[in-house]
């Protein structure tokens, strides 16, 4: 869960709306996030992702989604309770809440409804909650919704077609107009895929597009053109293909950094990815992944690399 658990919160954050009418209905106006540390409690907890809701009709309400891999520290019924009563507490609104289960196994007997009773047999207390397995679910039906950000799912579902599905997703995730939210959303489907050939399928199929994410299959990709020297046998051009490959490699690490602390549009990663590709020095690249690490932002980063 741990691996699946950031690409999940993201990509619900990024596309709450699409979300809110799959879990909801048409009826949904608005999201707006509002993930907040959860209290009054001796021990502050917080939700995966809280969203205010406003309906068509004008009513404005809670959603409450979580996240469950195979393990839970507590069983998911009481966090869900506590999450329910704590939101309803904080907000008087009403709440609905919805469970997302990854992973094969994760949350099997989980049906969402729980009561608890008195000596007497009657209940005391009694609440639900949505419970979508993902693992269950068979990709065709996200394909069938007919909304990008849900496809980004399907390597969480049972895919028995990859030659027939994969391509519709990644066809229709093309589709997407929004360069920076169509990047988001291969990037999200790629990280939420734990089969190795379905993620080399989907690199292939995107290798060509104008969106070049830094892939392995891409990488790799980049690395056969150094080779060409060495494939002639001539000494000079080992040396070459031995001196550009170390250069790529520092490209790829800086990328790297940067994507993952600053999360860069797809338009400031192209940009600073063209600056770097003029940048050759060994000194100036290490001086740069120094810089990567360190700064506050990515203006400080750039600042440095355009006076290198």
């Amino acid at each position: 869960m741990a691996e699946t658990d950031n690409p999940l919160k993201r990509l619900f954050s990024d596309f709450s709306t699409d979300f809110a009418i799959w879990l909801l209905g048409d009826q949904v106006a608005s999201v707006r996030p509002t993930n907040i540390a959860l209290l009054p409690s001796e021990e502050e907890i917080r939700a995966d992702e809280i969203f205010d809701v406003t309906l068509t009709d004008g009513r404005i309400l809670n959603l409450h989604i979580d996240f469950q891999g195979i393990r839970s520290h507590r069983p998911m019924p009481w966090r869900v309770l506590d999450y329910i009563s704590r939101i309803a507490e904080t907000y008087h609104r009403d709440v609905c809440s919805v469970v997302i289960y990854v992973g094969k196994g994760a949350g099997s007997d989980d049906k969402g409804r729980h009561q608890v009773k008195c000596s007497d047999g009657k209940v005391i207390l009694s609440w639900r909650y949505r419970v979508i397995h993902l693992w269950k679910m068979k990709a065709e039906k996200l394909l069938k919704l007919n909304r990008p950000a849900l496809l980004a799912l399907i390597g969480q579902t049972q895919v028995d077609n990859p030659q027939k599905v994969l391509p519709q997703v990644v066809k229709r995730l093309r589709a997407v107009p929004d360069d920076e939210m169509r990047g988001r959303l291969f990037t999200a489907l790629l990280a939420l895929m734990n089969d190795k050939e379905m993620i080399d399928m989907i690199e292939r199929m995107i290798a060509r597009d104008n969106l070049l994410l830094d892939t392995p299959y891409i990488r790799r990709w980049r690395d056969e053109g150094f080779k060409e020297g060495i494939e002639e046998g001539l000494e000079k051009g080992m040396k070459k293909g031995r001196i550009e490959g170390s250069v790529s490699a520092h490209h790829r690490d800086l990328l790297d950094v940067l994507r993952l602390r600053f999360e860069p549009s797809l338009p400031v990663y192209y940009e600073i990815e063209e600056g770097l590709s003029t940048i050759t020095n060994e000194r100036k690249l290490k001086t740069l992944l120094t810089t990567a690490v360190q700064s506050e932002d990515l203006t400080a980063f750039k600042n440095v690399m355009d006076n290198l």
